[in-house]
């Protein structure tokens, strides 16, 4: 049996900023300004079909990886002829998940098609009614997908493996809705890995000759890892579907890093919710480092709440490069309102402790907030992140996602439709848009004051010159120079 592992293309995204006002400007940065990064849940799935089901001929395509259109996709598809496809999918990339599903059908109306990846999980009883999927999988698809497999090479009943539905079978779950006994909040039983040293390194195999990269890298060969799973915060706009943490052991991870070592990577980015759970951690992750002699840059995301001066030692004499930190917004109300359990005198003191030891840091901060009534509110907020004076920052416009606190109360107070999600995941279209909250602020004034907030901290002088001096790859000066023509533009 032939298997393609498919990133389908995304040439239709739902756009995250529409300005009615100005229909053609799609805000300063859109994400795939920020990088290109593998999709690395269908690598580790490769990985599994590979291990537990060697019979069979699996391929893999990251079509935005490879720049394959649509009408490319067709062609692809007619020289691959798969009987099981598994798409992986955002519910903003719906559209072209849609799309995709139907260019392999149409050649082939016997393959079998599954929807994994983030959508199903948001959205399972809709994902289920798409006429355009054989079976669905809701949560993580390792141990699910591989019982797919096995059961669609031989003809056997799929409807009883965990967490694989189908227009039918989900129908048998809908009374388990908010059934505490589940681990997250998604409303039929997820498939759910409990160990994850079980589970096989990614196979890189495939994209060696993918150019990978971050727009604050330093390289073309860099290597995306997770060294946990889920994240044990409750912050109100967060729309992870699996919030049970979950960690694998130090030996796991660092004996990943080695692998990817040897295929020639020579930078790492840690994708996890939260990589700095507890300063222990980190010390530990840095010691193994250190004792196998490992030489690499790496760098993660994390919490100012969980940072000791001691673990930002052994980061920096480990080869951390860059932390990105949720600063998120400028005072302790604010933080509060958001559920962070975050502090400003945290973020003062750890962007200190950073900027001493040498470690550059990344701010990622929100403006268009609940309780930002005025366009003076949002530039207070945004002063206080000048003060803290990162390497970089992203000032994001917020968006309202379903099954967030922040979707729910916005709904309630009649500042969207809150139908709007399901009937588009229902009839995924190409015209689709995401929310922002506009009670005080138009999404136009908004989009304003980001490009505002951008030029106040990237077009200083002393940053300027600061952000020069400290390029050190011809990587890093072509992703700074795109920037900066994005800025004056």
């Amino acid at each position: 049996m032939r298997i393609l592992l498919l990133n389908p293309p995304a040439e239709h995204t739902a756009r995250e900023y529409v300005d009615p006002d100005n229909p053609s400007d799609h805000g300063l940065l859109e994400t795939e300004d920020f990088g290109l990064f593998p999709p690395l849940g269908l690598l580790y799935i490769l990985a599994a079909l590979k291990e537990n089901a060697p019979e069979h001929e699996v391929l893999f395509l990251d079509c935005i990886a490879e720049k394959v259109g649509h009408q490319d996709l067709a062609l692809k598809i007619l020289a691959i002829k798969p009987d099981l496809v598994g798409i992986t999918s955002f519910t903003i990339s719906m559209f072209d998940v849609c799309l995709a599903a139907r260019t392999i059908r149409e050649p082939f109306p016997q393959a079998h098609i599954c929807l994994g990846g983030h959508h199903p999980i948001a959205f399972p009883f809709e994902s289920a009614e798409l006429p355009e999927f054989d079976s669905i999988i809701v949560g993580e698809g390792e141990e699910a997908f591989v019982a797919l497999t096995h059961a669609v090479a031989y003809g056997a009943d799929f409807t009883g493996i965990l967490g694989v539905y189908t227009k039918e079978s989900i129908k048998r779950q809908r009374h388990c809705a908010n059934d505490p006994r589940f681990l997250t909040s998604v409303i039929v039983p997820p498939a759910y890995i409990k160990n994850l040293d079980l589970l096989s390194s990614p196979d890189r195999s495939v994209i060696q000759h993918l150019k990978y990269r971050s727009i604050v890298g330093v390289s073309d060969r860099l290597a995306t890892m997770i060294s946990s799973r889920g994240c044990p915060c409750r912050c109100s706009y967060c729309d992870v579907p699996f919030k049970k943490y979950r960690q694998r052991s130090i030996i796991s991870v660092t004996d990943e890093i080695r692998g990817c070592l040897e295929a020639g990577y020579t930078e790492v980015h840690f994708y996890d919710d939260l990589f700095n759970i507890t300063p222990e951690r980190v010390v530990a992750f840095c010691d193994e480092l250190t004792r196998r002699g490992y030489r690499l840059h790496w760098d993660f995301r994390g919490r100012v709440n969980n940072v000791t001066r001691e673990s930002l030692v052994r980061a920096k004499a480990a080869g951390c490069r860059m932390i990105s930190f949720g600063v998120e917004t400028g005072s302790d109300e604010g933080l509060a309102l958001l559920r962070k359990n975050t502090t400003i005198d945290q973020a003062r003191k750890v962007f200190a402790w950073c900027r001493e030891l040498g470690i550059l840091t990344i701010a990622d901060f929100m403006i268009g907030l609940p309780f930002e009534t005025s366009a003076d509110h949002v530039r207070r907020n945004v002063d206080f992140l000048l003060e803290l004076d990162p390497d970089y920052a992203q000032f994001s416009i917020l968006s309202l996602f379903p099954n967030t606190e922040l979707f729910a109360d916005a709904a309630r107070r009649g500042l969207i439709d809150p139908e709007r999600w399901r009937q588009f995941a229902a009839a995924p279209r190409a015209d689709f848009s995401v929310d922002h909250w506009e009670e005080f602020l138009s999404l136009p004034e908004l989009l304003r004051l980001q490009k505002e907030s951008y030029r106040r901290f990237y077009l200083r002088p002393r940053y300027i010159w600061r952000s020069l001096i400290a390029t050190c790859s011809w990587h890093e000066f072509s992703a700074k120079m795109q920037g900066a023509i994005k800025l004056f533009r």
